[in-house]
């Protein structure tokens, strides 16, 4: 996605806020974040191999866990879990580098990983089937998806102003339909069942103002991607991350 961005095939970008508090310190200048779309965090399931010997979380300090890549999301919880376990030693985990989610699964299955972690409605089919075991769940405490924009655009923070003010009647209209549209539409986008779907609906939350920004969460993100050792130490995360044109702070 930031890719895009450079690249300028994209003006306005939706990602994942650590992939883009992460890309900004690790020197990719070309974009700003400028709002919140989703305000409450991805879960994301901790799941083993259907034999494994870890049945809870309790177990995994100093285990092996398979990843996508160094920096990503499956890389990023297991430090979230560890800060959220107290397991606070220099190295709480070893990594296996397994670049897709199928490999992920077979890893904790052939024993070469003990566990890995995924969107939950995403890996939710594989606990359903059996291939894999859930043993948990865990939230980072900082929001799910914000909006990045191009350097260039942002000598228009009109412009971005009233792309996002429209994005928010968008997903406003979204969640007033969930009872008679919405609901049939994400079932027919990603296959999934009634249940799923009327269960992500109560945990999903669109920010109220998509043009506002936590100070607090962007903090929090810095300080994860610091001891995961995605990036090395920032600057002013407010200063360097965002542009204060467009976006409005808030603690």
């Amino acid at each position: 996605m930031t890719q895009k961005l450079q690249d300028k095939q994209l003006d306005l970008a939706i990602a994942l806020t650590e992939g883009l508090v992460a890309g900004i310190n690790k020197g990719q200048d070309w974009y700003k974040i400028v709002g919140t779309y989703v305000d409450s965090p991805l879960c994301w399931a901790i799941s083993t191999g259907k034999q494994s010997k870890h049945s809870s979380i309790d177990s995994l300090h100093k285990s092996n866990v398979g990843i996508s890549r160094l920096g990503s999301g499956s890389h990023i919880m297991a430090y979230v879990l560890a800060d959220q376990q107290g397991w606070h030693s220099e190295e709480p985990f070893t990594f296996n580098v397994l670049n897709n989610f199928k490999a992920m699964r077979d890893a904790v299955n052939d024993g070469s990983s003990d566990v890995f972690m995924w969107e939950t409605f995403t890996t939710k089919p594989y606990h359903d089937s059996g291939e894999v075991m859930r043993i948990g769940q865990i939230t980072p405490p900082w929001p799910a998806f914000m909006f990045a924009a191009h350097t260039d655009l942002l000598k228009q923070p009109e412009t971005i102003q009233s792309a996002l003010q429209a994005i928010q009647k968008a997903t406003e209209l979204f969640m007033q339909q969930k009872d008679d549209e919405s609901i049939q539409r994400v079932m027919d986008i990603l296959d999934y069942t009634e249940e799923d779907v009327r269960s992500w609906f109560k945990i999903v939350h669109y920010a109220p103002d998509h043009l506002s920004i936590s100070q607090r969460a962007l903090e929090v993100t810095t300080s994860t991607l610091l001891k995961a050792k995605v990036i090395e130490q920032p600057g002013n995360p407010t200063e360097d991350l965002c542009d204060k044109q467009v976006a409005r702070f808030i603690e």
